[in-house]
């Protein structure tokens, strides 16, 4: 075993198009992707430029091809307006990054502000619910990838007035090097 590097984009989606009002609060957006059969872990990069409001971006399994998903990690809640996802602009990225075998727990986080400095730390963890959507910001289920075919289900605030674009783009570790 060597250090592996994403050597592979399982799924690159970016959205330049301005949504506005209720067609940007429906709820979510799922965009699925296949894993390659050599993968030992996965990344995902995740951008977005929102007013009044949020997104966060949350990487999903299923055991049976698509019919039950659960949630593996989700990130923060961003809105960074102005941040010209369409155009570039992608300072302000929300990183995950997925073994494919997990510890199988969900780590609870000990928060600490001294000053202004923040500290966090493991405490210990439980085995957590892992249902579509059920995970809060910022948390990881404890489950391992189930299967080949997975998703990334992009969630809105209900606040959101204006998304003027996001991007999320996938990377694999693979053991075979190849492309």
């Amino acid at each position: 075993m060597g250090i592996r590097f994403p050597l592979k984009a399982v799924l690159s989606y970016s959205s330049g198009l301005i949504e506005t009002g209720p067609a940007s609060t429906l709820g979510g957006v799922a965009k699925t992707f296949t894993l390659p059969q050599d993968t030992d872990n996965v990344v995902v990069r995740f951008t977005a430029s929102v007013t009044a409001g949020g997104a966060s971006a949350t990487f999903q399994t299923t055991p049976d091809g698509g019919t039950t998903w659960y949630d593996v990690q989700r990130t923060s809640t961003i809105s960074y307006a102005g941040n010209s996802v369409a155009g570039g602009g992608q300072t302000h990225a929300e990183w995950l990054s997925i073994p494919v075998i997990s510890g199988g727990f969900n780590p609870q986080v000990a928060i600490t502000q001294i000053g202004q400095v923040t500290a966090s730390s493991v405490m210990g963890g439980t085995i957590g619910a892992a249902a579509a959507s059920t995970l809060g910001q910022k948390q990881i289920s404890g489950l391992p990838i189930l299967g080949a075919y997975n998703r990334i289900f992009l969630r809105y605030t209900a606040a959101v007035t204006s998304i003027q674009g996001e991007s999320v783009t996938v990377y694999v570790n693979s053991q075979s090097g190849t492309k």
